[in-house]
């Protein structure tokens, strides 16, 4: 597939991707070219950061228990 003519099928996908694993090259730049045209898909890349942020402090919630509880 062409790197300037990625649907927003295969862009999420490879959003979802570079969780899991290192994007190549190509597959950065056509994810880069393909959000600074498509709204929805900046805003799914968002989305999925914020979901992240959001899943990384449950983690640390869930091992450490509450900074700010005193009644431990």
């Amino acid at each position: 597939m062409s790197l300037f003519n990625r649907k927003c099928r295969e862009v999420t996908r490879l959003i979802l991707e570079r969780k899991d694993r290192r994007l190549t090259a190509i597959e950065r730049i056509a994810v880069r070219l393909h959000l600074s045209v498509c709204r929805m898909c900046t805003r799914f890349s968002a989305q999925v950061r914020l979901m992240d942020q959001a899943m990384g402090r449950w983690k640390a919630y869930a091992e450490h228990g509450d900074p700010d509880d005193s009644s431990r």
